[in-house]
């Protein structure tokens, strides 16, 4: 841009009082029309994000609304859709459950039909609130679980308004399910909506950056919008989305979407899916726990040996007999924050062991008055053919001072065995 219309643009801004970017046309109508359904859909979410789109709305001009329906019904109606409201999330979290469970097994008939079902009770719960809405105030009313924001508010946001609204909701979401706000790693997901396993891949390859970048973001999921955490979504390789939640039963599943196959070798592995699955099944960290040790900005790594790369990657993919063809052992250290904004080390050393590979994990947590705690989970990988293989994972984890002074007494669990069979 040459320096005259730069001192133009600028000379605007300052006589109008504004930031530059306020002004002007910058939002094309494609651009704020899918930016409205992505406040949209943050606001079916959230309560918070649909107070600030009322508020947003009330400043904008008044729009014409149609006359409000004068028909009264009985109390005892509005109790009836109170009640019903309250039991159609707990409904549609079984459907969810349901429907992710058909798509791992590949029953896609099965998760086509009970996607059906949750659009039917999607379309009950806005027909409801709707009735409830037109319903005589005659006494006050118990709030509603999760109302879906007004369409109307979010039509009422200027388009030059819509990029800052929606970075508001991004904010005020990552607040409500325990992220710093202003760690733009984290992503807090929208509905999904796909009937197969690459509709799904696609809808969160829409969310998350494109490439290696998005190898740094970690998507957090309220599927109900309750604002409670279901699940996150990380990135192990690029194009391959690793969804880690709780389960109905309580249990934790991890359940793997990819983007549409372009004939790459997959960089995550269904073998290794498994191993993870199981691991943490067996081992037993919370959710809360495994997402505090993903990165949720750039990774830096401070160093790497040679052989650790393509090691790892086979380690990734699920070949681990090819893993395992390593000389001697090799090691990564980066670094990166997680979803708080803490800091965070992790050291993993990859080596032959007689019969397989091990994996050594130490994950170093920034903790209050100058400490960090230290996490070390060692798994060892015995492909004893191709169709079977033995895995042993070892945890442990103790505090230390930032100066390296042991605090209190560390904690070992014992190791637990399990087999994988293709």
């Amino acid at each position: 841009m040459r320096v005259g219309t730069v001192l133009v643009v600028l000379a605007l801004g300052v006589a109008h009082g504004g930031p530059v970017l306020a002004q002007g046309p910058s939002v094309s109508d494609a651009e704020c029309q899918s930016l409205r359904q992505r406040l949209s859909e943050h606001a079916r979410l959230s309560d918070g994000v649909r107070k600030a789109v009322a508020t947003q709305a009330a400043a904008a001009p008044a729009a014409t609304t149609a006359p409000a329906p004068s028909a009264a019904a009985p109390t005892g109606r509005a109790e009836a859709i109170r009640t019903r409201l309250d039991q159609i999330p707990k409904d549609r979290q079984t459907l969810e459950d349901q429907r992710l469970a058909a798509m791992v097994k590949f029953e896609l008939t099965r998760a086509g039909q009970i996607q059906g079902q949750i659009q039917v009770l999607d379309a009950e719960k806005t027909t409801l609130e709707r009735e409830l809405a037109a319903l005589p105030a005659s006494a006050p009313a118990p709030a509603v679980t999760a109302p879906q924001a007004p369409v109307a508010d979010v039509a009422r946001i200027r388009c030059s308004d819509m990029p800052a609204a929606v970075d508001g909701a991004l904010k005020i979401r990552r607040r409500e399910l325990g992220a710093r706000e202003e760690q733009a790693g984290v992503i807090p997901l929208i509905g999904l909506k796909g009937q197969t396993a690459d509709q799904i891949g696609q809808e969160l390859a829409g969310q998350f950056s494109s490439g290696a970048a998005a190898t740094s973001q970690v998507g957090l999921l309220d599927t109900n919008g309750d604002g409670k955490l279901d699940g996150f979504v990380d990135v192990p390789a690029p194009g391959v989305f690793r969804l880690v939640r709780q389960r109905a039963d309580g249990t934790v599943g991890v359940e793997v979407f990819a983007t549409p196959a372009s004939g790459a070798t997959p960089g995550y592995g269904e073998m290794t899916r498994r191993l993870d699955e199981t691991t943490v099944r067996q081992s037993g960290p919370a959710l809360l726990e495994l997402l505090a040790t993903r990165p949720a900005s750039p990774t830096r790594a401070t160093t790497q040996s040679a052989e650790f790369g393509q090691a790892y990657a086979q380690f990734q993919a699920g070949n681990f007999a090819d893993a395992a063809r390593l000389g001697t052992a090799a090691a990564r250290s980066t670094e990166f924050q997680n979803l708080r904004g803490q800091n965070v080390r992790m050291i993993e050393i990859i080596s032959p062991v007689p019969g397989g590979v091990s994996v050594r994990r130490v994950v170093v947590l920034a903790q209050p008055n100058d400490q960090e705690l230290w996490e070390e989970t060692t798994t060892i990988v015995r492909p004893t053919s191709y169709w079977r293989t033995d895995i042993e994972v070892a945890r442990s984890r103790e505090t230390r001072t930032t100066a390296g002074a042991l605090v209190g007494s560390p904690s070992a669990s014992a190791p637990s065995k399990f087999t994988i069979e293709r």
